[in-house]
């Protein structure tokens, strides 16, 4: 029941291997063998090198030529894997250069292609107008808020001509009326123009509620 879950789950999923991939992974494992093969080959080596010189020990001439011919033969045989290694390390490593370079100028082609693809679409004439037009907004803006700035000083500068003149009228009156008495005398001197202090307290009073 697992293995049938399983199987359904990775039914109908790209593969993310492509030959290439399989190629080279291929010849890693072969790589990879002829690397046990020569171990394989060194420790034989080893072996024979080691019963030559037994059987010269033992004085057995016969045994010990039969061991060295067979060392001098596994010799040559690891002589010719070491080469054959080299060609498959040098090998694996072009392709995966090769690979990479692949890559690179696929993702350059794709890059340029949506480069152009951008410059179709915004022209050299669509910049200079969207410039130009930014340019004209940004001036009229400027225009309005130069206007409405000096608008507000023209309405500023009335309000202060209306408090001055406010003010002066104050300091007139203020200098036109006269100094409060210090003695009897001078006191019956201003009884008579009472009424007209008056009026102009009241003027006053009218000016400051302005």
């Amino acid at each position: 029941m697992g293995c049938l879950l399983g199987g359904s789950q990775n039914e109908g999923q790209p593969s993310r291997v492509n030959k290439d991939d399989k190629a080279i992974a291929e010849l890693k494992i072969t790589r990879d063998k002829v690397k046990i093969y020569q171990k394989k080959l060194e420790a034989n080596i080893e072996h024979c090198k080691h019963a030559v010189k037994q059987c010269i020990q033992k004085k057995n001439k016969d045994r010990a030529l039969l061991a060295l011919r067979k060392q001098k033969f596994l010799e040559k045989n690891l002589e010719t894997t070491r080469g054959e290694l080299l060609n498959l390390e040098v090998l694996i490593n072009d392709i995966e250069n090769a690979q990479i370079q692949k890559n690179i100028y696929d993702s350059l082609k794709k890059g340029n292609e949506f480069l152009q693809n951008i410059n179709q679409q915004l022209t050299l004439d669509d910049v200079e107008k969207l410039m130009e037009e930014t340019f004209e907004a940004v001036e009229y803006q400027q225009k309005v808020s130069e206007a409405l700035s000096q608008q507000g000083l023209k309405q500023d500068d009335k309000d202060l001509l209306k408090e001055f003149e406010r003010l002066d009228s104050l300091e007139a009156l203020e200098v036109d009326l006269p100094s409060a008495p210090t003695n009897k005398l001078q006191q019956m001197d201003i009884e008579g123009p009472e009424k007209e202090e008056r009026k102009v307290s009241s003027k006053r009073q009218q000016v400051l509620l302005a």
